[in-house]
C-alpha cells in the first residue's frame, strides 16, 4: 500500500481558508511554460505566465492546473509537480495567498487528461492528494474531469470515495478541506456523466462551477420564453445564463439540482479562452446574477478560464488588460479592480452633412464610424432633442417647416453600449414653400421631359418621358426621375 509522505506545515500553508460564507470569483492558472503554447488560443492569441503572488486578490480560489498522470510515467496515479521554481518556492507562494484569506486547489484532469482508476487504487489516491497538500499547501481539489475521464474505469466511484476519506481526514484536524467541481454543463442533465459524482458527494462537496461555454448550439428548453436558449446567441445571453442556473440550482427542465448556495457560473475570461461562449456584454452576467437574487435563488459566485488567458494578449498583441476581473471582481468583495480601464469608445462619425433639403425634409449623411468593437447604431439629435437611431447613412428627416433652420448632432454606439462623443453641430435651412409648388406625382399620367412633382416631401425632375404607373414611383424609378 502507498503511504502518503510526511510533512511539517510550515506558516499558513495548511490552514485551509474557510470560504463557507464567502462570494468567490475562482480562476484557473496554468502549471505549464507560455513558451509551449504561443499562439494556442481559439483566436491564436497568447497567454502570459505569471507567479500565484502576480494574481489579482480579487480572485479569492485559485485552481492550480492540474494534477494528472505524468506522460511516460509508470505510475498511473495522478500528480503535481511545480512546471518552475521548486516545491518550497511554490508553497510559500500558496502561504502568501492563505495569509490574505484566498484558498488554492488542485484542479484533477484537464482535457487531456488520461486518468483511469480502479477501486483497489482508492488507497493510492488517498495518499498522493494529502501527500500535495501537505507537499504544496493546497486548500482543497477541484474535479475537471472531461471527456473519457468521466467515466474511464471506475473513476466515478473510486476518486468520490477518496475525496470523501481526504475531507474527513482534515475535518478531523479541525480543517475544511475544500471539494469542488467544473463539468461542462450538459453532463448535469439527469441521468448523465457526472451526476454521480454530485450524488456521491452530496453533504460533501463545497461548491460547484460548471463551463458554461465550448458548448455551441447546446442550451436549455425554457417554455416560459417559447424556445430554446442557446450558449452560442449572444442575443439571449442574459437568458440563457439566468434560466440554464435557475433549471440546475432548482433540479427542473431535465438537469440535476445543485443548491444554489453552492453553485458558480462557469464563463471564459476572453474570446481566446475558449471557442464560443464568451460574453460579449458583462451587462448580461450582472442582469443574470440579479434576476437570481430577486428570485431568492442567489449564487456563490463566478469561474473563469483562465487567470492566464485574463493577463493574456490578442494575436495582434493587445492586451487583454485583466477584463475578466476588472468586469467581475466586484463578486468577491475582496477589493476595487486593479485597473478600470476607459472603454474603447467609438470615433465620431465623420463628414456629417445635409446633401439635399427640401420645404418639408432634410437628408443627412455621414461617413461610418471608426470602432474596436462593431457600430450598433448611429444615434440622431434635433435642436438637442432625439429623433432616431439608424443603422446606416443616410437619414431623412421628415416632417419640418419650410424655410427655417435646424441643428442636428450625431453619435455612434457600438455593441458593448459604448457611445462617441456628439458630432460638431450641423445647421441646415429647409428650402421655402414657393420652391415646391410643384404637383404631387400621381399614376396613369403623361410626364414629358423636365416635369417637376413632389414626392414623399421631395422633388423630383421627369428625365425621361413616359406615361406613370405604380410601379414607376420616383423614389423606385431612378432612371425615370432625379432629385432636384
Amino acid at each position: 500500500m502507498t503511504q502518503h509522505k510526511t510533512y511539517v506545515p510550515v506558516g499558513f500553508a495548511n490552514k485551509m481558508p474557510d470560504i463557507s460564507s464567502k462570494k468567490i470569483v475562482m480562476g484557473f492558472w496554468h502549471n505549464w511554460p507560455e513558451g509551449e503554447w504561443n499562439g494556442s488560443g481559439y483566436r491564436q492569441g497568447y497567454f502570459r505566465n505569471l507567479a500565484l503572488t502576480d494574481i489579482p486578490q480579487q480572485y479569492n480560489v485559485i485552481a492550480v492546473a492540474f494534477m494528472k498522470v505524468q506522460h511516460g510515467s509508470d505510475d498511473h496515479i495522478p500528480t503535481f509537480k511545480p512546471y518552475s521554481g521548486t516545491d518550497a518556492d511554490f508553497r510559500r507562494q500558496v502561504d502568501q495567498l492563505n495569509k490574505q484569506g484566498r484558498a488554492v486547489l488542485i484542479s484533477l484532469g484537464g482535457a487531456d487528461a488520461h486518468i483511469a482508476l480502479s477501486m483497489s487504487d482508492e488507497r493510492a489516491l488517498v495518499d498522493r492528494i494529502i501527500y500535495l497538500v501537505e507537499t504544496y499547501g493546497f486548500d482543497g481539489l477541484d474535479i475537471d474531469l472531461e471527456q473519457a475521464a468521466i467515466t474511464a474505469k471506475e473513476n466515478q466511484l473510486v476518486i468520490p470515495s477518496a475525496l470523501k476519506k481526504v475531507k474527513e481526514y482534515y475535518s478531523r484536524e479541525g480543517k475544511n478541506f475544500i471539494i469542488s467541481m467544473a463539468p461542462e454543463f450538459p453532463y448535469l442533465r439527469d441521468g448523465n456523466s457526472y451526476v454521480p459524482y454530485i450524488t456521491s458527494l452530496e453533504g460533501y462537496y463545497d461548491f460547484v462551477a460548471p463551463q458554461f461555454y465550448n458548448q455551441g448550439a447546446d442550451g436549455v428548453w425554457v417554455q416560459e420564453v417559447g424556445g430554446n436558449l442557446t450558449q452560442n446567441n449572444d442575443a439571449v445571453k442574459e437568458d440563457f445564463l439566468y434560466y440554464l442556473t435557475e433549471s440546475i440550482v432548482t433540479g427542473s427542465r431535465g438537469y440535476t439540482k445543485i443548491p444554489h448556495e453552492k453553485f458558480v457560473i462557469g464563463l471564459p475570461s476572453n474570446n481566446d479562452a475558449a471557442n464560443n461562449g464568451y460574453v460579449i456584454d458583462s451587462n448580461a452576467v450582472k442582469q443574470a446574477l440579479i434576476r437570481l437574487d430577486k428570485a431568492q435563488i442567489p449564487i456563490k459566485g463566478v469561474m473563469t478560464w483562465s487567470i492566464n488567458w485574463d493577463a493574456g494578449r490578442t494575436k495582434n498583441g493587445e492586451e487583454y488588460n485583466w477584463e475578466f476581473i476588472n468586469r467581475y471582481g466586484y463578486i468577491s468583495g475582496e477589493h476595487p479592480p486593479i485597473s478600470e480601464p476607459e472603454p474603447q469608445k467609438p470615433n465620431v462619425p465623420s463628414n456629417f452633412n445635409s446633401t439635399e433639403q427640401t420645404s418639408s425634409s432634410i437628408t443627412l449623411n455621414w461617413q461610418p464610424s471608426l470602432s474596436a468593437t462593431p457600430i450598433k447604431e448611429y444615434i440622431l439629435y434635433r435642436d438637442n432633442a432625439f429623433i432616431n437611431a439608424v443603422t446606416a447613412p443616410p437619414f431623412i428627416d421628415i416632417g419640418l417647416k419650410p424655410n427655417l433652420t435646424y441643428r442636428y448632432q450625431i453619435s455612434a454606439v457600438d455593441i458593448l453600449g459604448n457611445s462617441s462623443t456628439l458630432s460638431e453641430a450641423l445647421n441646415v435651412t429647409t428650402k421655402s414653400s414657393a420652391s415646391d409648388n410643384a404637383p404631387k406625382w400621381d399614376s396613369d399620367i403623361w410626364y414629358a421631359d423636365n416635369t417637376r412633382v413632389t414626392y414623399q416631401d421631395c422633388t423630383y425632375v421627369c428625365v425621361m418621358q413616359h406615361t406613370s404607373n405604380k410601379f414607376w414611383a420616383p423614389l423606385k424609378a431612378t432612371a425615370l426621375w432625379d432629385r432636384s
